[in-house]
């Protein structure tokens, strides 16, 4: 993925931290939030009393190298912004080193 510069060096620079590749640091972050947002629609049909049968579950991405390129499939929300959900993984992820 091409990333504006500044994003792509702190990418690494957390990457580096924990001592993983880049690639891997952004899977794992699409995928944390993939997660966090499943569990935050089940939650909230489970509070309107919907039917949790009704939600279509959201499948574990396909992972796989392509010409040397990593491909991610996942399905996505509509309105997910990629550059908000690494602000906020990059957030939740100074505070958990903060505490």
């Amino acid at each position: 993925m091409n990333f504006p510069p500044q994003l792509q060096q702190k990418i690494e620079k957390w990457a580096s931290s924990q001592g993983i590749s880049t690639e891997q640091f952004v899977l794992q972050a699409i995928a944390e939030k993939i997660d966090m947002l499943s569990q935050q629609v089940t939650e909230e049909h489970t509070q309107q009393n919907s039917d949790i049968a009704n939600v279509p579950p959201l499948n574990q991405p396909n992972i796989y190298r392509k010409e040397g390129i990593l491909v991610i499939e996942a399905e996505l929300p509509e309105n997910f912004d990629v550059n908000t959900f690494i602000d906020e993984l990059r957030e939740e992820r100074i505070q958990g080193q903060i505490a």
